[in-house]
């Protein structure tokens, strides 16, 4: 089974733990959470690249993020994941790192738990 497609991702770990991510078939990622759900920053979307193995995948995505309370704090954000999919189905390991953007302060890596579900417009 491919990753190629649309995933309802919980991340045990993140600040808010909810996502979507959807893998394309060039080596591409996306991913979103709810922007207000991480009540100290706000996200941009994460956006990345990732591999195969067999049901092995590994990839790593970008995003910024900034303090809700002094808009001058501004983080990039790095998050590299492994998952084995099974099915309809995947279970894997994240860490993020995010540094200012003179990368002298940084936080992390920081370790969530990934499980997904392939998104199925048509199931009942």
């Amino acid at each position: 089974m491919s990753v190629i497609g649309v995933w309802e991702v919980i991340a045990d770990g993140a600040p808010f733990s909810h996502h979507v991510m959807t893998f394309h078939a060039d080596g591409t990622m996306l991913q979103s959470n709810p922007d207000h759900g991480n009540r100290a920053t706000s996200d941009s979307n994460g956006m990345g690249v990732w591999e195969a193995d067999g049901a092995r995948v590994t990839g790593a995505f970008l995003e910024f993020t900034v303090d809700r309370d002094d808009p001058s704090r501004i983080r990039k954000g790095v998050v590299r994941f492994e998952l084995t999919i099974r099915d309809t189905e995947f279970t894997g390991t994240a860490s993020a790192t995010f540094q200012d953007l003179d990368d002298i302060d940084t936080v992390g890596p920081l370790p969530a738990r990934l499980t997904g579900r392939r998104f199925d417009p048509f199931a009942r």
